[in-house]
């Protein structure tokens, strides 16, 4: 019902081709056929009353955890979000087909099916959110990773149960009073034990695929007036809320707007993102302490919720960035961005997917971080395979099955074949149903220089769209027996974009010469703190001094500052007037379990003091 300007790809028209991104897809698809499946369904097993000798999980799917079952619905996600990408062996469809059989065997008549009882569901009812640990967060990765099963692997029985246990939650809410609704779907305390994050819209996907009103209606249920309401009003409400509870919430909105057409929801996005780009970092992520605060909950005086909007001066805690709301703001920047086509937010998807959503993965084994600390001397904390199983390593695991996607998008309503090129990633892109293959030869961001290789089998019209902010200038090329083809390639800058647009008929070069150049951010609400950027690449310090020259907050004088290391990667030396020991500095998506800083001081007559760090314990609440 709405209009669009442009479309992702299927996961299965994009392959990653880089030495970066593609290994720690990899990672990950191994790491998934090392779960033993029985172990999945242990506690979905034990809770049907169903004899298991499974070993239990541990961390938070041990069998008494408040949200045990979560990573079994993560990874019925990322298991049929592998085999939408490439699957040859057909073990990802067995995964996801032997998880599915086994919940199966667990879901009761009445629809309902979980690891852990309903009594949690009447104890949040009758309690109003006391003695839970977010159930319907719980439940909506379950139902995702339903949902995503029948989409993406085509299983007909994760559709029925998926419906079946829709039809169960909307059971539950329509015998509860609107007041009693309200304050179950209220979770505006620090670090809410009512949380239901992405539910609402997992639900909308359900009632794309089957029509079902009842299901639409209890979609509904969760675009809630407090967050929802205020935002299409324009009233900013973020501070103190829990950030990654309602990051969902508002690509919920847009879900609605899409499916609805009620410009309301698309404005209530659209205002919510407003409010949080004064609460991100320079990694385009965001979440850290809460402006007013309790100790009673633990990590909510430094972690996981939002703070004064354009101050983010108190918020290096240790604490921030959780790696969830690195992938859920990906996600609803990316539902804007298809509406709307602002290369503002295009730049911010490539930022978030280099310095957050890559960087949450562990360059060792693809496991996720909990917290992507951006101060001085931190530390982060990665999950471990099989006793750990935060909201982070569930959500990690799904970004690395979908790592390809935002690299290549489609425009829409376009008389000739249109593509834009969203992230400078080497990969390659099949459009099968034009006989193009569009292929990105580069090694961004160590080289300066991409080749977009385009291959047909019969004389095709193309145009590409090449974002300014990274694309500094085109030129085409080809064999020598095209010479002609080149030369009816026109190259032109229309605005925040450059547009290449002509005839192929076999093979075409267009060589890009990418911007790479220096970038400074300051700390909202701190001058003296800054982040250096290289090509829109967060850069960290290795080790914990963290205090530098005031020159290095010049963008003139910067550059002079810093020395490329040869044959390391993407590396530089920071000399700091004459120091004969320089700093050294590399990629955030290259830390690995070591100490760094991100966030540099430049306040000379204040320098920082090293502090021995404390990470925020994963889970503390």
């Amino acid at each position: 019902m709405t209009d669009y300007q442009y479309r992702s790809w299927s996961l299965n028209q994009v392959q990653l081709q880089d030495d970066v991104f593609a290994p720690r897809q990899r990672m990950i698809r191994d790491y998934l056929l090392t779960l033993d499946p029985d172990r999945l369904l242990h506690a979905f097993r034990r809770n049907a009353g169903i004899p298991s000798k499974a070993q239990p999980l541990g961390g938070w799917e041990c069998e008494d955890g408040g949200i045990r079952g979560h990573f079994t619905g993560h990874v019925l996600s990322a298991a049929a979000q592998y085999h939408a990408g490439d699957d040859t062996d057909g073990q990802m469809l067995r995964l996801v087909n032997t998880l599915v059989e086994g919940l199966a065997q667990c879901a009761r008549d009445d629809g309902y099916l979980s690891a852990f009882p309903d009594s949690e569901l009447d104890t949040l009812e009758a309690k109003e959110f006391h003695g839970v640990w977010a159930p319907y967060y719980t439940l909506h990765k379950i139902l995702k990773g339903l949902v995503d099963a029948y989409q993406l692997a085509g299983n007909v029985t994760a559709l029925d149960l998926a419906c079946a246990l829709a039809r169960y939650i909307g059971r539950r809410f329509a015998r509860l009073g609107h007041w009693n609704i309200d304050n179950i779907l209220r979770p505006v305390r620090l670090n809410p034990l009512n949380e239901y994050g992405g539910i609402g819209d997992t639900l909308y996907s359900l009632y794309e695929l089957t029509g079902d009103n009842e299901i639409l209606a209890t979609a509904q249920l969760f675009d809630r007036e407090y967050f929802t309401g205020n935002l299409m009003r324009g009233h900013d409400v973020l501070e103190d809320l829990h950030a990654n509870t309602h990051l969902p919430v508002m690509a919920a909105a847009v879900h609605r707007y899409r499916i609805t057409g009620d410009e309301r929801y698309l404005t209530a996005a659209r205002n919510g993102y407003h409010y949080l780009l004064g609460r991100t970092f320079a990694n385009g992520s965001n979440s850290s302490r809460a402006e007013h605060y309790t100790l009673r909950y633990g990590v909510s005086d430094r972690a996981e919720h939002w703070g004064k909007y354009g101050d983010l001066s108190r918020s290096l805690t240790g604490g921030e960035c959780e790696s969830c709301c690195a992938h859920n703001t990906e996600r609803l920047v990316r539902e804007l961005f298809v509406i709307d086509g602002d290369p503002k937010k295009l730049a911010h998807l490539e930022r978030l997917k280099f310095n957050a959503v890559l960087a949450c993965l562990n360059p060792k084994d693809g496991l996720s971080a909990y917290h992507q600390p951006l101060g001085a001397g931190v530390r982060r904390s990665y999950s471990t395979p099989y006793d750990s199983f935060w909201c982070c390593t569930g959500t990690g695991i799904e970004a690395a099955a979908y790592l390809q996607s935002g690299i290549w998008y489609q425009a829409e309503d376009s008389t000739v074949p249109t593509i834009m090129l969203g992230a400078c990633i080497a990969s390659t892109l099949h459009w099968e149903e034009k006989g193009l293959t569009y292929s990105l030869v580069t090694r961004f961001p160590c080289d300066r220089e991409a080749v977009m290789h385009i291959q047909t089998q019969r004389p095709t019209p193309v145009r590409i769209l090449l974002p300014a902010y990274r694309v500094s200038a085109v030129r085409v090329s080809t064999q020598a027996s095209n010479r002609d083809e080149v030369q009816q390639f026109r190259i032109r800058r229309d605005g925040s974009f450059w547009v290449a647009e002509g005839t192929v008929s076999e093979n075409v070069d267009i060589t890009l010469t990418l911007d790479t150049s220096w970038s400074i951010e300051t700390l909202p609400g701190d001058g003296h703190r800054i982040a250096l950027l290289y090509g829109g690449i967060l850069l960290a310090i290795e080790g914990s001094d963290a205090n530098v020259p005031m020159a290095c907050g010049t963008p003139e004088v910067l550059p002079h500052m810093v020395e490329r290391l040869p044959d390391h990667g993407l590396r530089f030396s920071l000399r700091r007037n004459g120091d004969e020991d320089p700093l050294t500095l590399k990629p955030v998506y290259d830390i690995e379990d070591e100490l760094y800083s991100v966030y540099l001081n430049t306040d000379e007559s204040h320098p920082l003091v090293s502090e021995p760090f404390v990470p925020v314990t994963a889970g503390e609440n």
